[in-house]
C-alpha cells in the first residue's frame, strides 16, 4: 500500500503544470543593441564591462505579442512579428522568430551599418533569451538566421 501511495504522490508532482513563460512576455520590453557577432568566431565577452547601454544607436521595443517599434540610428521603424518556443526554461528560452514586416517611418540618411542591421533584423528566424543572473547584468536576446551572424541585444 505504501508503494502505491508513494507512486501516486510522485506521479501527481510530475503532472502539475509548470507555468510557462510566453514568448510575447519574454520578449516584451526595451532591448538595446550590443553588436553583430559571427558564430564562427570566439569572443572573450559579448557584453563587456566597458559597454554603455545609453550609447547604443539601435533599440527595439517589443510592445506586445505581435508588434514592435525600433530606432535604427536615425531611422524610426515599426513592424509585426511572430514567435514560437523550441525550448523554454526559467533561465533560457529559444524559438523561432519571424519578422512579418519592417516599415520605416521616416527617410533620413542611412549608413551601411544601418542597412546591415536592418537586413539582419528583417531576416532573423530564431531567437534566444538568457535571463540575467549574478554573472550577467542584463537579460540577453540574440536574433539570428541561417547565416553565421547574429544580433545581440540587452535589457536591464
Amino acid at each position: 500500500m505504501f508503494k502505491f501511495v508513494a507512486f501516486l504522490l510522485v506521479f501527481g508532482v510530475y503532472q502539475c503544470e509548470k507555468t510557462d513563460i510566453k514568448s510575447d512576455e519574454i520578449l516584451k520590453g526595451d532591448w538595446t543593441y550590443v553588436g553583430t557577432f559571427s558564430e564562427t568566431q570566439n569572443y572573450s565577452c559579448y557584453v563587456c564591462s566597458d559597454f554603455d547601454i545609453n550609447k547604443s544607436l539601435y533599440k527595439i521595443s517589443f510592445l506586445d505579442g505581435t508588434s514592435y517599434s525600433a530606432k535604427i540610428n536615425l531611422l524610426l521603424a515599426k513592424g509585426d512579428y511572430s514567435t514560437s518556443f523550441d525550448k523554454n526554461s526559467t533561465s533560457k528560452s529559444t524559438g523561432t522568430f519571424e519578422n512579418l514586416n519592417l516599415e520605416i517611418l521616416n527617410k533620413p540618411y542611412e549608413t551601411a551599418e544601418d542597412s546591415k542591421f536592418k537586413t539582419l533584423f528583417s531576416e532573423a528566424t530564431n531567437f534566444s533569451v538568457v535571463l540575467k543572473t549574478n554573472d550577467n547584468a542584463y537579460d540577453q536576446l540574440t536574433l539570428s538566421s541561417n547565416n553565421n551572424e547574429f544580433l545581440l541585444f540587452v535589457r536591464k
